[in-house]
């Protein structure tokens, strides 16, 4: 058996993240990450997760009388990584109710199972432990998911309707373009009213932004920012009479200048830069990290594709 191939393979399953969790007879509290969970009977209501057989922790779970399964939520990817390595103390600092039994039960999980042990069977280098389902709570959270050895969140699909068509809102519902262009809007009409009762035109904030990370020739500013170059010049222009943008030292022969934020034009930045924040935090307060940061992650993708690697010097 080509055993790497054969972990390969069992990854393309995608499973929930629980840590599973228990008290010792010395009182400790014990606990550890573990994706082997499964549900097992509803009547009775029963539930199972496995065990390598040389962990230290085996005679604690074999011993104990109850123990508790918390699946956990898309933002718990850290209270994984704790439970899977070694902490002295793996509980410090945790949010954790006492269950049946003093079973530590974690809390802002996806839900919860807190379980009497009752059969424990073998399973080549692992044992089975099943438990009775005693209590169990679930929250309106968006679990967190492993596959392909890596952390990644569910996306809702619905399921469609028998005939029904794969792209059922058409061009308007179903492609990119339109959708990009909705959202923008949406994300952006607050922050834009914002700027115009301030009488701050829209391309200077994108060319303040863009100079408050990184200075930039004016040709890399163009690239970055794709902006018409009449409008580019004339908005630098403006910005150079308000003191908001200078080169960042005397021009040299043969080298273009950079261009940078003044302080009066950071300050600025700043100001404007916590009213944009604000409406990203509001817009994505209902997201999970995880599911933001795979966005982000998609869109900047998408911009280096479609835009190219090289910029124009």
């Amino acid at each position: 058996m080509d055993t790497k191939g054969f972990r390969a393979a069992l990854g393309q399953f995608a499973t929930g993240v629980t840590v599973v969790t228990a008290k010792a007879e010395n009182g400790d509290r014990i606990g550890l990450t573990a994706n082997s969970f499964n549900s097992a009977s509803l009547d009775p209501p029963m539930v199972l997760w496995s065990l390598k057989n040389d962990s230290t922790n085996f005679d604690v779970f074999a011993e104990a009388s109850y123990f508790a399964v918390n699946v956990l939520a898309a933002d718990q990817v850290e209270v994984s990584q704790r439970f899977s390595r070694y902490v002295e103390d793996r509980f410090a600092g945790l949010d954790c109710a006492e269950g049946i039994g003093g079973v530590p039960v974690i809390a802002g999980c996806a839900a919860t199972f807190q379980c009497r042990n009752v059969h424990r069977y073998s399973g080549g280098d692992h044992a089975i432990f099943v438990g009775e389902v005693l209590d169990f709570e679930v929250n309106d959270r968006t679990p967190l998911v492993f596959h392909r050895g890596d952390y990644t969140v569910t996306m809702p699909r619905p399921a469609q309707e028998s005939g029904e068509s794969e792209i059922a809102g058409g061009y308007v519902d179903d492609f990119l373009l339109p959708l990009l262009a909705r959202a923008y809007r949406l994300f952006g009409l607050p922050f834009y009213e914002h700027l115009n009762e301030r009488k701050i035109p829209r391309d200077e904030w994108r060319v303040l932004a863009t100079l408050s990370d990184q200075s930039c020739t004016r040709d890399e500013l163009a690239w970055i920012i794709r902006m018409p170059e009449e409008i580019l010049d004339s908005t630098l222009g403006a910005l150079f009479d308000q003191e908001m943008i200078a080169e960042d030292e005397p021009r040299v022969e043969g080298r273009l200048a950079r261009l940078v934020c003044t302080p009066r034009g950071s300050r600025r930045v700043v100001k404007l830069l916590a009213v944009a924040k604000a409406r990203e935090a509001d817009v994505l307060a209902d997201f999970p990290e995880l599911e933001q940061q795979d966005f982000k992650h998609m869109l900047r993708s998408m911009i280096a594709r479609l835009g190219g690697s090289k910029r124009q010097r």
